[in-house]
């Protein structure tokens, strides 16, 4: 009798409690073009429409540098999900545990093997030359850069395309 009861409370809170609307299946990998990664680059949605439009622009990871890779565990993307307002009982989060993502360097401001225009300032005294980027990166971004004059490595911080500033 009492096991009965245990049955049928539990039965009445599974009843309870709204099936989720909205599907997000995490992707194992995925390669995105911008620093910003959005739960439309590494998941597959379905469900009503306007939610999926919503839930498409929330993002799970910031700040991927051109070439670099991250890994996003599904645990991080529940909470993205969370922290964008969306209540866990109506999205269910599935797929992958992990998620892989790249950033490729087509969109890189400074690409790898680009030649450069390296600049160092000193007071009033400016110096320029020619460079070799050894690794792509956005604006504000330091990167390795290869000296052509002097085959010698610095870091250098990207100004714009093709303009990269050594600091002293």
């Amino acid at each position: 009798m009492r096991a009965g009861l245990v049955l049928l409370l539990a039965w009445a809170l599974a009843a309870a409690t709204p099936a989720p609307q909205v599907v997000v299946r995490l992707k194992s990998a995925a390669r995105v073009e911008r620093a910003e990664v959005t739960l439309q680059d590494v998941a597959d949605l379905s469900g009503p429409e306007k939610a999926v439009r919503a839930l498409r622009g929330v993002v799970v990871a910031e700040g991927l540098r051109p070439g670099s890779t991250v890994r996003l565990q599904l645990g991080q993307v529940q909470k993205a999900v969370r922290e964008a307002g969306f209540d866990p009982n109506v999205v269910a989060v599935t797929g992958a545990r992990e998620v892989v993502v790249r950033r490729g360097e087509a969109e890189a401001v400074v690409r790898k093997g680009a030649t450069v225009r390296v600049v160092a300032a000193v007071g009033a005294v400016r110096v320029s030359t020619a460079g070799l980027a050894l690794e792509p990166g956005d604006v504000g971004d330091t990167v390795r850069v290869r000296v052509l004059a002097t085959r010698k490595e610095v870091l250098a911080r990207v100004v714009e395309p093709g303009l990269v500033a050594v600091a002293f």
